[in-house]
């Protein structure tokens, strides 16, 4: 990482208010699938940098929150998203996290497979479908041409869509940061 870790014991009280989110509660549970701070106490991933400014930091762990936990679409389906992503940027924290979510929300060893050689995986429900097409075609393009709106609107409706658009781009974000402070997975 190109900045260093920020000792809990020098925080603000912005940052420790940051810090405790993800070091306590359901983003820290056991059965998360990943974790965002390790066993010492660090933070890794995206936290691990939105601590440098807590306010932007709340902000996107506000975004994110929503995105894992509020979201109407279905799980398989946000994971296929997020992946996608994760693979158009090569984002190895993304794809080392979501590999995981994917897993926990039902995605096949076969599936992640498919996905990461930017194919379809068999057996979509219709929604995961729509949520891989579309998402192609906003990372592809950066949105939908008429066909494709109405299509995923039919299936989707117009919030899912908007939190599909949502995901996609808070997804982007994510990598873009983790890129440019060079933010990579746990060690195996």
């Amino acid at each position: 990482m190109r900045v260093e870790d920020v000792d809990p014991a020098g925080m603000s009280d912005e940052q420790r208010s940051l810090y405790e989110w993800y070091t306590t509660g359901r983003r820290a549970s056991p059965d998360s699938p990943f974790q965002l701070s390790t066993p010492d106490g660090k933070l890794q991933g995206p936290p691990a940098v939105w601590i440098l400014s807590p306010a932007f930091g709340q902000a996107l762990q506000k975004i994110g929150g929503v995105v894992r936990y509020e979201s109407a679409l279905p799980a398989r389906g946000r994971e296929i998203a997020i992946l996608l992503v994760g693979h158009h940027h090569r984002s190895a924290f993304e794809l080392y996290a979501h590999t995981r979510a994917g897993r926990a929300a039902g995605l096949s060893e076969h599936d992640l497979a498919a996905l990461a050689d930017g194919k379809e995986p068999s057996d979509l429900s219709a929604a995961e479908g729509s949520i891989l097409r579309a998402t192609k075609a906003i990372l592809d393009r950066g949105t939908l041409d008429d066909l494709e709106y109405r299509d995923t609107v039919d299936i989707l409706g117009e919030p899912g869509l908007l939190e599909l658009v949502t995901i996609v781009g808070y997804y982007n974000i994510v990598a873009w940061q983790l890129a440019v402070f060079d933010v990579q997975p746990p060690a195996a």
